[in-house]
C-alpha cells in the first residue's frame, strides 16, 4: 500500500499520457479539421500500376541482376502524403489520403523563430509531379507560403529478381527505391526497438488498419484502467484512519520526486 501510494503520481501521470498519446486533440493547441478538396481538385493522382511499369523497364535492363517481372496484384499506394506550410503564425499540416478524397488539417499556433547564424540549403530532390502540384495548391492557398514536404505516400510492389521474391518500396518524394526480401522483416529484430516502437504506436488510424484500431482500443482501457487504479488506492488508504498520517507523508513525497523529476526532465529536453 505505502509503495503503491509513492507511486501514485506516476501512476496517474502514465494514465493521463497515455490517453494523451492516443488522443492528439486533447489538451492540444491545434485544431484539427477536414480540408475543402476544391483548391486541389485539378490535380491527378498518380496511378501505381504507371509507377511500377516505369521501374520494371528501368530494372529490366540493369546488368547487376536478372529482373524476370513482378505480382501486379502487389502493387498498392501506401501511406500519406504529409505537408506543412507557415501563415500569419500558424503551421497548417496537411494530411493527403492517397487515391482518396480526403485531406485532414491540423492548425497549430507556432512560435517566434530566432535567426540561425548560418542556413544549409535542402539536396534538391525531384517530387513526383501529382507531389509538386499538391505543393503548389496548397502554396496558392496559403498565399504563396512555403510548403516544406515532410513525407509521401510509397509504391510497394514484389518483384522476381534472380529467382527470389524481392519486396520493392519506391518513394514518391524522392524516387528512391529499397529493397527487403519477400516474407522477411525489413530490418533487424531488437527487444528495446519493439517495445519502445509498441508504446509509441497510438491513435486510431485512417485507413481501417483492424491490428492498430484494437491496439489503439486496449491502449485507452489501459490508461483508463491506470487512472482507476490510482484513484482508488486513495480511496482505499483513506478509509484506514491509523495510516492516513504516514500515507499522506508518503504521497507528499511522490509529488515532490514527481515535480522535480519533471522540472530536471524539462531542463534536459529544452536546454
Amino acid at each position: 500500500m505505502y509503495f503503491g501510494l509513492v507511486l501514485l503520481p506516476f501512476v496517474l501521470l502514465y494514465g493521463m499520457t497515455a490517453l494523451l498519446f492516443n488522443h492528439s486533440s486533447w489538451m492540444s493547441t491545434s485544431d484539427y479539421f477536414r480540408s475543402s478538396l476544391e483548391p486541389f481538385g485539378a490535380v491527378q493522382q498518380d496511378a501505381p500500376s504507371e509507377i511500377v511499369e516505369k521501374i520494371a523497364k528501368e530494372l529490366s535492363d540493369r546488368d547487376e541482376f536478372n529482373f524476370t517481372g513482378y505480382d501486379e496484384d502487389s502493387v498498392e499506394l501506401v501511406n500519406e502524403h504529409i505537408f506543412d506550410v507557415e501563415e500569419d503564425g500558424f503551421r497548417y499540416r496537411y494530411r493527403f489520403v492517397p487515391m482518396e478524397s480526403k485531406a485532414f488539417v491540423q492548425k497549430t499556433p507556432t512560435t517566434e523563430q530566432t535567426e540561425p547564424e548560418f542556413t544549409v540549403s535542402p539536396v534538391d530532390f525531384a517530387p513526383a509531379p501529382s507531389i509538386a502540384q499538391l505543393v503548389e495548391a496548397i502554396e496558392k492557398d496559403h498565399n504563396g507560403s512555403k510548403v516544406r514536404i515532410r513525407s509521401a505516400s510509397d509504391v510497394r510492389f514484389v518483384a522476381d529478381i534472380n529467382q527470389e521474391k524481392w519486396v520493392l518500396t519506391c518513394d514518391l518524394q524522392t524516387g528512391k527505391v529499397t529493397q527487403n526480401k519477400f516474407q522477411e522483416p525489413r530490418s533487424d529484430f531488437n527487444w528495446r526497438s519493439y517495445l519502445l516502437r509498441l508504446h509509441k504506436t497510438r491513435g486510431y488510424p485512417r485507413d481501417g488498419d483492424s491490428v492498430r484500431f484494437g491496439w489503439a482500443v486496449a491502449v485507452d482501457i489501459m490508461g483508463l484502467l491506470m487512472l482507476f487504479w490510482g484513484l482508488s488506492g486513495v480511496i482505499m488508504w483513506w478509509q484506514m484512519k491509523p495510516f492516513r498520517l504516514i500515507g499522506g507523508v508518503l504521497v507528499l513525497i511522490g509529488v515532490l520526486l514527481c515535480v522535480l523529476l519533471g522540472f530536471w526532465l524539462y531542463q534536459a529536453m529544452y536546454y
